[in-house]
């Protein structure tokens, strides 16, 4: 019972466990879901419309050389936000662990 209420109360915080699902379901869904949202509205003809005229438009005003450079800038753009989002997680691995360090010293010196 006490370990509910320390963890509703904010005195233990969320598993390491827990966070690295999370990372995962992000660095590894998103980007699943991103594409499983982009074939669900391929079904509509007025996506598969709109993307085809887009599509021969970029063909016939931008020189191919950009478009290679944008995929290029695309795909650097993802591989950076994928970094990100771990650095961002790493943080907070590392303040809970810190954290656990801490106050691991304070109750060894008797301050609580």
């Amino acid at each position: 019972m006490q370990a509910i209420v320390d963890f509703f109360a904010f005195r233990t915080f969320v598993s390491l466990d827990v966070l690295r699902v999370v990372y995962a379901l992000g660095a590894i869904g998103m980007p699943l879901l991103a594409w499983a949202v982009w074939l669900w509205l391929d079904r509509f003809a007025l996506w598969r419309s709109m993307r085809g005229v887009s599509a021969s438009a970029v063909r016939r005003v931008v020189p191919k050389r950009w478009r290679v450079i944008s995929v290029l800038l695309f795909l650097l753009c993802f591989f950076c936000m994928e970094l990100m989002w771990r650095m961002m997680f790493e943080f907070i691995i590392a303040y809970l662990q810190m954290h656990e360090a801490l106050q691991l010293l304070s109750q060894r010196a008797g301050l609580r």
